[in-house]
């Protein structure tokens, strides 16, 4: 995928995180569970969010808590979604 495709996801994610929490963007390697900027329920409607935004499936296997911790991390996990298909 090209780069333009990430910053676009990214852009998407950040969005819906603002739309939850009215602070400043997290950074983009920040840990959003150790900072208390998110909850495991936030987890569910992330991955809600996802699976509807950008037409993959999170399967069970997917759901180690590591892939949703930083907005790095659930942009990789879309990429990796949307490139295997």
């Amino acid at each position: 995928m090209t780069t333009s495709v990430r910053e676009e996801i990214d852009q998407i994610v950040l969005e819906f995180l603002a739309r939850h929490d009215p602070g400043p963007a997290p950074d983009r390697d920040e840990d959003m569970f150790e900072t208390g900027r998110v909850n495991s329920l936030f987890v569910i409607q992330l991955i809600g969010f996802v699976e509807n935004r950008f037409d993959i499936k999170v399967k069970l296997d997917d759901l180690a808590l590591e892939n949703f911790t930083t907005v790095n991390k659930i942009v990789d996990f879309v990429l990796q979604k949307k490139t295997l298909g």
